[in-house]
């Protein structure tokens, strides 16, 4: 446990009885020290936002909390995802998306992404740098391109909030082997780019990957699949992780 946490959890202590009580207490895994707060929203997977006596919001790495606060925080998450409220309707009318830091270093990932929608009726689909950019008759329309591609092993931030490629999900539980599939790999660079991808990983040290497969393995220790997920769209790539 660093100083930060200790000195951060032990000053929450001491301010316990101020906070309401419809607060929630708050048990730390390694001693049963709590603190009393109210839970906020979940910043990413490794850490909490919980609201203190006073108005002041502290941050908690999830994983210093006990197994019951981990649960209780995986339901308010899971209840705030898109989809667990009312979703916005794709525009009607003709829509322009553009997907931004996509992987696109040859000719051939530009050739996959087009083989990708090729199904899809009215369709314009354009690639420049590392953006694709849909238009199509509907939102509808481009959400299915959008999803094709996605599908192919491709990523990239949409500019339109309610046509865009889904949320991933993958586990938060520690492996120390993590596949990845249906992923585009046609050349060198592509491969390159998994190099990178495990660079950004925590206790990941090497992965299989090769040229022209669609499936890969990482290795390493304590490593999470929902890290290998983002640290995988970060480069503009997209997978199936288990």
């Amino acid at each position: 446990m660093n100083k930060k946490l200790i000195l951060l959890l032990a000053a929450a202590v001491t301010t316990a009885s101020l906070v309401s009580v419809s607060a929630r207490t708050w048990t730390r895994s390694s001693d049963g020290a709590t603190i009393e707060g109210e839970f906020v929203r979940v910043k990413d997977a490794n850490t909490v936002y919980i609201a203190r006596a006073g108005g002041a919001t502290v941050e908690i790495p999830i994983a210093a909390l006990s197994a019951e606060d981990q649960a209780f925080i995986k339901e308010k998450a899971a209840a705030a995802q898109p989809g667990s409220e009312e979703k916005k309707e794709a525009p009607k009318g003709e829509t322009e998306v553009t997907l931004a830091g996509a992987h696109l270093c040859c000719g051939g990932c530009k050739t996959g992404v087009e083989d990708a929608v090729a199904g899809i009726k009215d369709l314009e689909v354009s690639m420049s740098g590392s953006n694709i950019t849909v238009k199509g008759k509907s939102g509808n329309d481009v959400q299915k391109a959008l999803d094709a591609i996605a599908a192919a092993g491709y990523y990239g931030n949409s500019d339109n909030e309610t046509v865009k490629i889904a949320d991933g999900k993958a586990s938060d539980e520690e492996t120390d082997s993590v596949k990845v599939s249906n992923v585009h790999l046609c050349c060198g660079k592509c491969v390159s780019a998994v190099d990178d991808v495990v660079k950004a990983i925590t206790g990941a040290s090497g992965h299989d990957a090769e040229k022209g497969s669609d499936s890969f393995t990482i290795k390493g220790e304590k490593i999470k699949p929902s890290a290998v997920l983002a640290a995988l769209r970060a480069e503009g790539l997209n997978g199936t992780v288990k």
